[in-house]
């Protein structure tokens, strides 16, 4: 058991400690302190078979001494002090001894007399002498010797508390004990039979059952219209793509459902014979496109249907899935699948999932954490802090057998190199010199995994997406049916070793082999804080493979050497191989060493060597080819790049510059702190370019460049304006939208285009554009077999030069829903922890809209989001809350005064992971009123009635001064005794200076 000291000074000599049993101690704690409960009676009985382990020459007296626990006063006791003996040589906390019967009341240590048993009673005497200790921290036994008896109370000496974890020292400035130790103890001594009662408060607001919490929406629409000089054929065609996902929870998970359609159209006609475009063809392809309704679109299908749980340690989810490659190397992962799959992990499985959502297709993803524990030796009851850069980042106590151990540190966010972990030892929790600070040498393993952590995953179904019609078809046309199953185990062994392995019927099976099983193994081992090693194996029906990876890492260095082998079966080579006379050529082989060497902070060079022996060659290339690449920062306005592969004899470069030196002003007159040009030069084996961009203000920007076509020396120009609206506001929406119109001109022929963007913070996004012969690129020969006039363009795939006209158009947006809410544009963070949907109601005068606000969560603070508000009403989202119950307050610093007056709402609620918990509160407006007494009393009690019902009490302070909050609008009455009755009105404000007389000086008057 892990615990961790937090350490809070509020003055000189007053300090709190808390000790917090916790599984990762990485960062503070900032719960609230725990109160360690005493667990023995109040008293003890004499131990007379110690008397004689007293000296002769020792002479005991009673002293009065003050007494501090870990820095606050407690009061005095009675000591016992050794005199008469010389204690040259000796410390004086070996002559100072404390009863029992205090160190129980200060401490809340328990001592139990050795030989009983089954008792709830200690009183009595203890025949075999000594005493069982048990302390927060751990247990140990008092041997006879240990403790001395005197005028039938037992005392312990100073020196003796250490084996307890306590360290005692006594002060003679201050004639006073001081006990420090690792945890606070509790200002009430509770019975036995009350240790382990514990008040259950009810539940209030409990999370939702079942719900939606989002829809997605994706479409995309394009027509083209192109020539083909070969037959002298135009062809027109559109492409259009909708994507519709909605996800929720329900029974306690996560569902989501995923629908996507298709629909395309290719026409083809004679050009004629000056190989013009037909104008109107193109429109009606376009008219067609935009009013078909999707119903009538050539293919829909349910791309994605799952309902995902998932607790502690195990986790599920029922639908279509997809096996995760967690591990690294050789894999056998397996194809998609329709069933359920199930993860384990004895540590916690929620750092392993998937953020769920409508296109979410695995259980668990490769999150490449590398978790480790440190354990060590210290001094016993004292405390270890963890250092990193001479920075603590936690403290844990040192038990009483003087081990401690952190957990989960999170390696995989360490830069080995450059970051100096280490371990520092305290005495005691007080204590500000430690003892000793030991450096720590730790290496990186590639692994999900912690150490001593076990992940599991499994899954059975069939194979496929069984959801679909045609996939269902094919399925129950195959008489032996697609069973797929996989299992993938792995475990961290140590902090530098993890073992991983799987096993699955659902990858590279041969049809008329559907039940062959396909596995793979592999370790992954830390050689060094600077190195690292992997091996892995994979069987399959059709090869075996084999991989082993080396890595080296420094400051300016990082190599890789990573070695690749297969060996086919004879079945799979009749799939690929082009003759049979190849086929006893059954063994591939690659090497791959990656060197990444940085001299300075400005260069960086890359070189990399592959050396392939493959038994097919999809394409004549050389066995060894070697790649090469420097990029360079020359001061900060220019940066350049070149490349170079030896496998095709390709070269690349680029060099950028700006204006990076050009002074800022804030004069509007000349307004060139906004100015900003870019000039690039880049090419390769085929062309170069030159650039220009100029940033002419905000808004507006201008582009130029020019491209040579080394082959026959082609140029193309091209030039854009691109401008950017100011449309930072509208509707309270934040919007981003900007317009860009460029032209070309190649081969004596003149393209434009014209294209619009509109962005916004609630999710819309929407785009529209239109080409005409706008040439992106020179054409080349490693392009132009790459063209098909049939086929798909994207709006991002280049070139496509080809075409006469190209338009495109897309539309997409997210929406989500809270509890008992409407839908609306936005989207609630994903997140694998539960949430808390807060609706606060006040009224229309005063509302609560601020975007963020403050809550409490059993004492610890969270900040939540605003979703989205109303004249009356407001909806903040607290998201990644573990699963669990709470206590949940609001913050009054938040709220306009009116609001914060008055009681404020803490109902208790329950947390579960993915789903929703909704909590209504409801704001009152509370007002108050302050004043003084005519005679400036102090002290004296005054009564706020509201009718006959007493409302509260207050007490005037300083020269009579008073003040009461809370009090909503009507009519009240200040009642002090010898001062007249004092009516007050409270409407929709606070009522100031009131003043209180007394009767006599009304009697007088």
């Amino acid at each position: 058991m892990v615990y961790l000291l937090l350490l809070m000074f509020s003055k000189p000599k007053v300090c709190l400690v808390t000790l917090v049993s916790l599984p990762c101690v990485i960062a503070y704690c900032p719960s609230a302190f725990a109160e360690m409960q005493n667990i023995a009676a109040n008293s003890i009985a004499p131990v007379s078979s110690v008397t004689g382990a007293i000296k002769s020459n020792r002479v005991l007296e009673p002293t009065l001494v003050g007494v501090l626990v870990n820095g606050q006063e407690q009061g005095s006791i009675d000591a016992l002090h050794e005199s008469g003996s010389d204690f040259e040589g000796d410390t004086q906390n070996s002559h100072y001894l404390l009863s029992i019967d205090d160190l129980i009341k200060l401490t809340n240590v328990s001592f139990v007399p050795i030989g009983r048993q089954n008792t709830n009673s200690l009183n009595g005497a203890n025949p075999t002498g000594g005493y069982a200790v048990s302390t927060p921290i751990g247990d140990v036994q008092l041997s006879a010797n240990e403790v001395v008896s005197y005028q039938g109370q037992n005392y312990i000496a100073l020196d003796v508390l250490k084996k307890l974890g306590i360290t005692a020292e006594y002060s003679q400035p201050d004639l006073a004990i001081i006990l420090n130790m690792g945890w606070r103890p509790s200002k009430d001594t509770p019975s036995l039979k009350d240790n382990n009662v514990k008040e259950v408060l009810p539940i209030d607001y409990y999370p939702s059952r079942a719900g939606l919490l989002g829809l997605s929406f994706d479409t995309r629409f394009s027509a083209s219209e192109s020539n083909n000089s070969q037959n002298n054929e135009t062809s027109t065609s559109h492409q259009m793509y909708a994507d519709i996902g909605a996800y929720g929870y329900a029974l306690g998970g996560v569902w989501g459902v995923n629908a996507r359609g298709y629909d395309s159209n290719n026409e083809y006609r004679d050009s004629g014979q000056d190989g013009s475009s037909n104008n109107d063809s193109f429109r009606r392809t376009v008219l067609d496109g935009f009013t078909y309704l999707p119903s009538e679109w050539d293919d829909w299908e349910i791309d994605n249907l799952y309902w995902a749980k998932s607790g502690e340690h195990l986790a599920t989810r029922l639908g279509i899935n997809q096996p995760n490659s967690l591990g690294q190397g050789a894999q056998t992962s397996g194809s998609e699948f329709t069933g359920a799959m199930f993860a384990y992990s004895n540590r916690n499985i929620a750092r392993h999932l998937s953020y769920f959502d409508e296109d979410s297709r695995s259980l668990l993803q490769n999150t490449s954490q590398d978790y480790q524990h440190l354990t060590g030796i210290g001094e016993a009851g004292g405390v270890a802090e963890l250092r990193i850069n001479g920075r603590p980042i936690a403290r844990v106590q040192i038990g009483l057998d003087g081990r401690y151990e952190f957990l989960n540190l999170d390696v995989s966010q360490l830069s080995l190199t450059d970051n100096l972990v280490e371990v520092a030892i305290y005495a005691y929790p007080l204590s500000r010199q430690p003892l000793e600070i030991r450096p720590i040498l730790l290496g990186k393993r590639r692994t999900n995994a912690a150490t001593n952590e076990l992940i599991v995953e499994a899954g059975i179904g069939r194979t496929g997406n069984l959801i679909n019609s045609d996939t269902r078809r094919r399925s129950n046309n195959n008489d032996r049916g697609d069973t797929a199953a996989h299992l993938y185990t792995e475990y961290g062994v140590n902090n530098r070793l993890a073992v991983r392995g799987g096993v699955n019927t659902n990858i590279q099976n041969l049809q008329e082999d559907n039940d062959s099983l396909s596995w793979h193994a592999g370790a992954n081992y830390s050689l060094s804080p600077y190195s690292n090693a992997d091996i892995s194996y994979a069987n399959t029906p059709t090869q075996d493979f084999w991989q082993a990876q080396l890595e080296y890492q420094r400051k300016k260095l990082w190599a890789n050497y990573q070695y690749q082998a297969r060996q086919y079966d004879n079945a799979g080579l009749n799939t690929f191989l082009p003759n049979n006379s190849e086929k006893e050529r059954l063994n591939d082989q690659r090497h791959q060493l990656l060197i990444n060497y940085s001299p300075s902070d400005r260069t960086n060079i890359s070189f990399n060597q592959y050396y392939d022996d493959m038994t097919a060659k999809i394409i004549d290339t050389d066995d060894y080819y070697t790649y090469t690449s420097v990029n360079h920062r020359f001061n900060e306005a220019l940066n350049g790049s070149a490349n170079w592969s030896s496998g095709d004899n390709r070269y690349g470069y680029n060099f950028i510059w700006q204006d990076a030196y050009r002074p800022i002003t804030h004069d509007k007159a000349v307004d060139i702190g906004r100015t900003r040009s870019t000039i690039g030069l880049s090419g390769d084996n085929d062309s170069d370019t030159l650039s220009l961009r100029r940033q002419l203000d905000n808004s507006t920007s201008l582009g130029q460049s020019i491209s040579r076509l080394h082959r026959n020396n082609d140029i193309l120009y091209r030039g854009d304006v691109s401008y950017r609206f100011d449309t930072s506001s509208i509707g309270g929406n934040s919007i981003d939208s900007s317009i860009n119109a460029g032209y070309s001109l190649y081969d004596s022929q003149v393209g434009w285009l014209l294209d619009w963007q509109l962005n916004t913070r609630k999710g819309i996004n929407f785009g529209l554009g239109y080409k005409h012969r706008y040439v992106d690129s020179i054409s080349s020969n490693r392009y132009l077999d790459l063209i098909n006039d049939g086929s798909f363009i994207d709006d991002y795939q280049l070139p496509a030069w080809t075409q006469n006209n190209y338009l495109y158009a897309r539309l997409s947006f997210d929406m989500f829903k809270a509890p008992r809410q409407r839908l609306q544009f936005g989207d609630i963070p994903l997140q694998r922890d539960g949430s808390v949907i807060v609706d606060i109601e006040y009224q229309a005068d005063t509302p609560i809209d601020y975007e963020n606000i403050r809550f409490e969560l059993d004492n610890q603070e969270v900040e939540a989001s605003l979703l989205g508000s109303q004249a009356t009403q407001s909806q903040y989202l607290i998201s990644n809350i573990k699963a669990g119950d709470y206590t949940l307050t609001m913050d009054s610093e938040n709220l306009p005064l009116e609001y914060s007056t008055g009681e404020l709402q803490t109902p208790r609620i329950r947390v579960s992971n993915y789903t929703p918990t909704s909590v209504p509160i409801q704001l009152q407006k509370s007002y108050g009123v302050s004043g003084r007494l005519a005679d400036a009393k102090e002290g004296v009690v005054i009564d706020v009635y509201r009718g006959d019902a007493l409302i509260q009490s207050i007490t005037t302070g300083s020269y009579g001064y008073f003040q009461v909050f809370g009090l909503t609008p009507s009519t009240y009455i200040l009642k002090a005794q010898g001062y007249k009755d004092q009516s007050v009105d409270i409407t929709n404000d606070f009522v100031l200076r009131i003043t209180l007389n007394p009767i006599k000086d009304t009697v007088s008057q």
